[in-house]
C-alpha cells in the first residue's frame, strides 16, 4: 500500500471519529433523548361487561370504534357520548378483562371521507 492510500485511510478514519463524536454530542444535548419522561397512569381493570354497562348507563358512552392488535391479543375500543362529548378508551384482553387506559371530555367527531 502506498503513502497516498494510507493517507486516505487515515482521513476516512478521522472522519468516522468526528461523525461519532458529533452524534454523541447531539444525543447528549437533546434532553428528550437523554431524559425520557415516564407516563404514569391510573388504569382501572374489570370484566368487559361491567365496564360496558357502566359506560353506557352511567356515562352515556357507546362503542363507536374498535381495532384488533396485530398479534390478536388485545382489542382497543373507543366509547363516546354524543350528549356530553366524554370519551373512554378500553383495552380488552383475550380473557375478557378490560382496562380503561384513558378518557376525557370535549371530544370532537371528525368526518372520514
Amino acid at each position: 500500500m502506498n503513502n497516498r492510500n494510507i493517507y486516505k485511510l487515515k482521513k476516512i478514519k478521522h472522519l468516522f471519529k468526528l461523525f461519532f463524536i458529533i452524534t454523541i454530542f447531539l444525543h447528549m444535548s437533546n434532553p428528550a433523548l437523554t431524559n425520557p419522561k415516564k407516563i404514569i397512569k391510573n388504569v382501572i381493570c374489570k370484566e368487559k361487561n361491567i365496564f360496558k354497562n357502566f359506560l353506557e348507563k352511567s356515562q352515556n358512552e357507546y362503542l363507536t370504534w374498535f381495532g384488533l392488535s396485530e398479534d390478536g391479543s388485545t382489542i382497543t375500543e373507543l366509547y363516546i357520548s354524543k350528549t356530553t362529548d366524554s370519551w373512554t378508551v378500553l383495552e380488552t384482553d383475550t380473557n375478557g378483562i378490560s382496562c380503561a387506559t384513558i378518557g376525557g371530555k370535549n371530544s370532537l367527531m371528525l368526518n372520514n371521507n
